[in-house]
């Protein structure tokens, strides 16, 4: 392997570092990185999230323990943990890596100078990779210098987010028997140990005790950076909690994003500050493939309480808003989970009317008996959580999101299905444009006349009587 020319030095990435405990980043990312040279695919599912694929005739050349020829601008002899090439037949494509492990933070200024380091030698991009979450890799958590990013591309990766795709690699199979199957279950074990520093979201800031308390004193959250921390903190958890549905049901779980949020994170969380400083909630929306229809998440810092729901448009092939009600309560009938409310929404009528789901069960008919003119339009089940205490604490209201929302589905979600109109049936058959089938001939010679000529009902002797 030919090492770059601006590297004054640089060892390939190796699978087993001859390293000490204590240097457990360089040893997570000389493993990471030999994995991603020795599985080509598993190169693939992460680098193609940043545009880059690696296909069948790619290499990806990694190293670590890079030292460049000169001093970065500042002076400074800065490392990057690692480096990744992707050389193909007609392009070279390169990042620098920069990694955390456990609880240490990446700093803005060290990221920084990687930047200017990356444009100085042509490499394309930094990618840093940390306990921190982003909710695409296009999102990362620091603030740079826009200057800086003319032309290098900045990306990020959390550890979890790494180790649920090849997770998901493996309960797919998606590579097939030999080493670099191999390779991925080892890594998917090395990287599951607590000792390998890699941990999910699980305290919310200060900030979010400050916010229920102004809340519930009666005020509203202003635009500042209480709103602002908080709301970072929801979009680290709500993708921590996708990572952990994706690795639970075997595929890839998303956050659904409005067009304008992917490729603009600011606009994204400037609009989730506006909606907390404004409703005093935090909404998003899980999309699981092929579900019924999508998963809406929110945190209810007023009630302080978390609502997950799921909505269903009525049957219309069914008139009734009997029939339409039985529809839905047919498709739950073996739940018997308490707290599931059913809230229905009707044809020409603003509002909803809500029902315990044991309520329907018992007695469907209070969900119409009032209504006996309008059809059910559409149907939202829903579930609360029930401790405001909880809902409080910075740790609780987290562990409370990511066992009520895989449970939602798991209870509930995989079990619904979308209605989805019959296919229409012909008008006419086939059959009644196949030509007759002609009678075998008599043997009489001459035509039949008959074929030719519609004998009017008054010449046909069959209706005389004799």
């Amino acid at each position: 392997m030919d090492r770059p020319s601006y590297l004054k030095s640089g060892e390939p990435a190796r699978l087993f570092p001859a390293l000490s405990e204590s240097n457990k980043e360089q040893r997570a990312t000389s493993i990471l990185l030999s994995v991603l040279s020795a599985v080509p695919p598993f190169a693939n599912v992460l680098l193609s999230q940043i545009g880059q694929k690696v296909g069948s005739r790619s290499v990806v050349n990694t190293y670590t323990e890079v030292v460049f020829n000169s001093e970065s601008g500042n002076g400074k002899k800065d490392r990057p943990d690692g480096l990744l090439e992707i050389v193909s037949k007609n392009k070279k494509w390169s990042a620098f890596i920069e990694s955390k492990i456990g609880t240490n933070r990446l700093d803005a200024d060290q990221v920084e100078r990687y930047l200017k380091l990356a444009r100085d030698n042509g490499v394309d991009a930094v990618i840093t990779i940390s306990n921190d979450f982003a909710t695409l890799p296009t999102h990362p958590p620091l603030k740079v210098s826009k200057a800086n990013l003319r032309k290098v591309s900045l990306f990020h990766f959390s550890w979890t987010s790494i180790l649920t795709e090849a997770v998901l690699m493996h309960e797919k199979e998606a590579i097939a028997g030999g080493e670099q199957a191999f390779l991925v279950r080892e890594f998917v074990r090395f990287f599951s140990h607590p000792s390998a520093g890699i941990n999910g979201y699980t305290t919310m800031p200060t900030e979010w005790n400050t916010a229920i308390e102004r809340i519930q004193a009666g005020g509203k959250i202003p635009k500042s950076d209480i709103a602002t921390i908080v709301a970072s903190a929801w979009h680290q958890e709500v993708r921590d909690l996708v990572l952990q549905m994706s690795r639970r049901i075997g595929v890839n779980v998303e956050l659904k994003l409005l067009r304008g949020h992917i490729n603009d994170p600011e606009s994204r969380l400037k609009n989730t500050v506006d909606e907390l400083c404004e409703t005093c909630a935090l909404t998003d929306i899980v999309t699981v493939p092929n579900a019924a229809s999508d998963i809406t998440l929110a945190a209810d810092l007023r009630a302080r309480c978390i609502r997950i729901s799921m909505k269903l448009g009525a049957p219309k092939d069914r008139q009734s808003s009997k029939a339409r009600l039985n529809w839905l309560l047919r498709q739950l009938k073996d739940i018997e989970e308490e707290g599931i409310q059913i809230g229905l929404s009707w044809v020409a009528k603003s509002g909803t009317s809500y029902f315990s789901l044991n309520e329907l069960h018992e007695r469907p008919e209070a969900a119409y008996e009032n209504e006996p003119d309008r059809e059910i339009r559409s149907f939202e089940i829903t579930t609360m959580s029930k401790s405001a205490r909880r809902f409080n604490g910075r740790k609780t209201v987290i562990e409370d999101i990511e066992t009520m929302v895989p449970q939602f589905y798991e209870f509930l979600g995989q079990h619904l299905r979308a209605w989805n109109p019959s296919p229409p049936k012909p008008i006419h058959s086939v059959r009644e444009n196949e030509p007759e089938e002609k009678s075998e001939p008599t043997g009489l010679a001459g035509n039949d006349h008959g074929e030719l000529l519609e004998i009017p009902q008054f010449l046909d002797r069959t209706t005389f009587t004799s």
